[in-house]
């Protein structure tokens, strides 16, 4: 009863300390508010030091989820307005030592590239980093699959097609608002995802859950937990392989997208 009553009555906080506490603490709505409060300043700040409204936009939001992520990661007491100028601060400079080194062309090397010999290093990529290279993507193909269907069409239309904040509004139709708060929880969550995968843990759950499938198990699962299984097991070709060892690959997808059409 208490857990919906904050669904329906969403807790208000008055200090960014009870905010920062409350994040801390794994409510996911705390750091929502924070990001309402504080992202049209940070937004402007950025602009003021890039002059690049566009670029600007994406680089508050990196500055926001890796917010989360160090609070999440420390304990130690803040003062969240000056630290968040601070983060953001640092993300410009970066930014604009970034551009600085994709915009500089050395004379030497011009000349050199001319000049080549053999006892210049070739460029060819290294067969290792091809491999890495190939399975990041793989990764990251796996990862946009574990977010929800909104998350995945905004990431595609920001990331892939390159549209603007303006123009996602209009074709998801949206306020700009809710496309800057969808498309920061959408990143935030691909991160999560990528994460999960790089790190085992997403393979070490599910080849858990194939061990000790039951029935009953797998309807305990949430929405969202069933609909992560089946797609994880759809790109994962090691978890899939585990799952055909224990003869449960066939009942447990059943289950799960059985599951998922009554819901």
């Amino acid at each position: 009863m208490a857990r919906l009553l904050s669904e329906v009555f969403p807790r208000a906080w008055s200090t960014d300390h009870e905010l920062v506490r409350a994040v801390r603490c794994g409510e996911e709505n705390a750091f929502e508010e924070l990001f309402c409060r504080y992202h049209g300043r940070i937004r402007s700040y950025v602009t003021g030091i890039l002059a690049d409204f566009e670029r600007s936009e994406d680089i508050t939001q990196e500055v926001f989820i890796s917010a989360l992520r160090r609070l999440r990661d420390s304990e130690r007491p803040i003062a969240f307005k000056p630290w968040i100028y601070q983060i953001a601060k640092n993300a410009c400079i970066d930014e604009l030592r970034r551009t600085r080194r994709t915009r500089e062309v050395p004379l030497d090397q011009e000349q050199d590239s001319s000049q080549a010999g053999s006892d210049v290093p070739s460029r060819a990529r290294d067969p290792e980093d091809a491999v890495a290279s190939k399975q990041q993507l793989l990764d990251l193909c796996g990862a946009l699959r574990g977010v929800s269907d909104l998350h995945h069409r905004i990431i595609v239309l920001r990331e892939l097609e390159g549209l603007s904040y303006s123009e996602i509004g209009v074709r998801l139709e949206m306020s700009r608002p809710t496309v800057e708060s969808t498309l920061f929880r959408a990143r935030h969550r691909l991160a999560e995802e990528y994460q999960e995968l790089i790190s085992g843990r997403r393979c070490e759950r599910t080849c858990a859950l194939i061990d000790g499938f039951q029935g009953q198990a797998l309807r305990r699962l949430g929405i969202r937990e069933r609909r992560r299984l089946v797609r994880h097991l759809a790109h994962c070709q090691t978890c899939r392989r585990h799952a055909m060892l224990a003869r449960s690959a066939g009942r447990l997808l059943d289950a799960a997208a059985g599951s998922l059409a009554a819901a």
